[in-house]
C-alpha cells in the first residue's frame, strides 16, 4: 500500500466479500432467480465504487451493469446439481457441476460488471451490439449443449433445462467482440474482472456446495441450514475475488479518468426520475412477462427447452439478458435514473416476492389489487429515499445503507408469512438460536458488521 492509497489490499477483499455474502444469502431468502441475484450485484458494485473512490455518477453506472451481470447467472438451475452432493456416490459429479456453473456465473457476471468502468469509453452502438451478442450466445449455448444434454448436471429422470453453456457462449461472444472493437486498456479491465470472477465463482460454488455433503453426514445436529451456508460461501468468495480484481485495477488510467469532476448537468425533476424507475419496473416485472405469455400462448418456465418458434421467442424474450439490455437502454437515455434502476428495482422484486407469499391466491396479472398496492407503496418509499439520498452528501454509502436495511426488513417481514415460523414452543435455547433462527440472526449480524465497516473503516468523501 502506497502512502497515496486510502485503502489497503485487505479492505478491497473484505468489504466486497462481506457485502456479497450478505447479498447472496438474501437472494436465496427473499428473491431467488435472476432478479434476486440483483441484490449481491448491487452490493458488490457499491463496495467497489467506494473502494475505488469513484464519483456517485460513475458508481451509479457501475451499479446498473453489476445488477445486470450478476443477475444473469440466476437463470441457471442448480437445485438437482446440489442434490448430487448429498450422496458419496455422486458428490464428485455434483461438485464438478457446481464448480462449472459457478465459474460461468462469475465469468459472464464479471465481464458485464466491468463494462460499467469503460461505459464512457465505448460507443453506445458497440455496447448494444455487444449485449445483443450475449443474447445470441445464450441461445446458441442452449441449443448446442444445454438442450441436447451433452454435458448435463441435473437429473435426467426429472430433467431441468440447464443454461451454463448459454452463459459460456455469451461470455465468449462478448469478450471476442470487445477484444476486436475496443482499446486494449479497456479490454484489459473487462478481461481481468471476467477472469477473477470465473475463479471466484468456481471456488465459491464448488467449495460452498460441500456444506451440503457435510450436512448429509451430520443428520443429528441442531444446525441444518446447509443450503444457506453454501450461499454465504459462494457470495463470500465471489465477492472477494471481484474485490481483488478491483484492487489490481486501481491504478488504471481509465479509472483515474472516472474520478475527474464531471461538468454540471441539467437538473432532472424528481417526478421524472421516479417515474422512469417505476415505469421500467412495471414493464420488466409485469407487462413484459404478461405480454410474452399472451403472444406466445405458452407458459414461461425458466429456460424451457421450447421447440416451437413462439416458444423459442418467448424463451429468449423472458431471459434476463433481455431485461439487462433494457436496463442499459434506459441508462443510455436517462442516465439520471441509474440509481432508481440499481437500488429501487433491486428492492422492488424483494417486495414482489414477499407479497406474492402473503397473497398467493391473487392473480399476478391483475393490477390494482391488494398485492399490487402494497408492492407499490413499499417500492415508492424506497424510490423517494433513493432520490433523496442521491442529492445529498455521501451518496454511495447512504444508498448502500438504504439497500442493506430495506432488504433486511423484507427478510424479517417474511417471518410473518408462515405463523409456524414464530412458534418456538417446546424448543430449547440452542434449538432456537442455532437452529430455527440461525439464518435470520446471521443476516442481522452481517448487516450490522457491514454497516460498521462502512461507518468506521471507509472514510467518506462528498460522494
Amino acid at each position: 500500500m502506497s502512502k497515496n492509497e486510502r485503502f489497503p489490499k485487505w479492505m478491497y477483499i473484505i468489504l466486497p466479500a462481506l457485502a456479497m455474502m450478505l447479498g447472496w444469502g438474501l437472494r436465496g431468502h427473499i428473491g431467488g432467480g435472476p432478479f434476486g441475484a440483483m441484490i449481491p450485484g448491487a452490493m458488490v458494485a457499491l463496495s467497489i465504487g467506494l473502494l475505488l473512490e469513484l464519483p456517485a455518477a460513475a458508481t451509479s453506472v457501475l451499479l446498473v451493469f453489476a445488477v445486470f451481470g450478476i443477475g444473469i447467472g440466476g437463470e441457471m438451475t442448480y437445485g438437482q446439481t446440489l442434490g448430487f452432493l448429498r450422496s458419496p456416490d455422486t458428490v464428485m459429479w455434483g461438485t464438478a457441476g457446481t464448480t462449472l456453473k459457478g465459474a460461468m456465473w462469475g465469468l459472464l457476471g464479471g465481464a458485464v460488471l466491468a463494462l460499467g468502468f469503460v461505459y464512457k469509453e465505448i460507443s453506445k452502438k458497440r455496447i448494444i451490439v455487444a449485449l445483443l451478442l450475449v443474447i445470441l450466445g445464450m441461445f446458441l449455448g442452449f441449443k448446442l449443449i444445454n438442450d441436447p444434454m451433452i454435458l448435463y448436471f441435473s437429473d435426467p429422470e426429472k430433467p431441468r433445462a440447464e443454461s451454463w453453456a448459454g452463459l459460456l457462449f455469451g461470455a465468449i461472444f462478448l469478450l471476442i467482440y470487445l477484444k476486436l472493437k475496443i482499446q486494449a486498456s479497456s479490454f484489459k479491465i473487462i478481461f481481468r474482472f471476467a477472469l477473477w470472477g470465473m475463479i471466484g465463482g468456481a471456488l465459491g460454488f464448488g467449495l460452498g456446495g460441500l456444506w451440503l455433503y457435510l450436512g448429509s453426514r451430520l443428520p443429528g445436529v441442531v444446525f441444518t441450514s446447509w443450503w444457506k451456508a453454501m450461499e454465504f460461501s459462494f457470495g463470500l468468495l465471489l465477492g472477494a475475488f471481484l474485490g481483488y480484481a478491483a484492487w489490481l485495477s486501481r491504478g488504471e488510467v481509465i479509472l483515474k479518468g472516472l474520478k475527474e469532476k464531471e461538468p454540471n448537468e441539467k437538473k432532472f425533476p424528481a417526478w421524472k426520475e421516479i417515474s422512469i424507475g417505476l415505469g421500467t419496473g412495471l414493464f420488466i416485472f409485469w407487462l413484459l412477462p404478461n405480454t410474452i405469455e399472451w403472444l406466445g400462448n405458452t407458459s414461461i418456465v425458466n429456460n424451457m427447452t421450447g421447440g416451437t418458434i413462439s416458444a423459442e421467442i418467448a424463451r429468449i424474450a423472458d431471459n434476463y439478458t433481455v431485461t439487462g439490455l433494457i436496463f442499459v437502454l434506459v441508462l443510455m437515455r436517462f442516465p439520471k435514473a441509474a440509481w432508481q434502476i440499481g437500488i429501487t428495482l433491486t428492492f422492488c422484486h424483494t417486495a414482489i416476492d414477499l407479497f406474492r407469499d402473503f397473497y398467493p391466491d391473487i392473480n399476478p396479472w391483475l393490477p390494482f389489487n391488494l398485492r399490487f398496492f402494497y408492492i407499490f407503496i413499499f417500492t415508492m418509499a424506497v424510490a423517494l429515499l433513493t432520490h433523496f439520498f442521491s442529492k445529498r452528501k455521501m451518496v454511495i454509502v447512504n444508498l448502500f445503507y438504504l439497500l442493506i436495511w430495506s432488504c433486511i426488513s423484507i427478510s424479517f417481514l417474511r417471518m410473518f408469512v408462515d405463523s409456524a415460523k414464530l412458534d418456538i414452543e417446546g424448543l430449547t435455547f440452542c434449538q432456537v438460536v442455532c437452529g430455527k433462527y440461525i439464518v435470520d440472526i446471521f443476516f442481522a449480524a452481517s448487516a450490522i458488521a457491514l454497516t460498521w465497516v462502512l461507518k468506521k473503516k471507509i472514510k467518506f468523501g462528498t460522494n
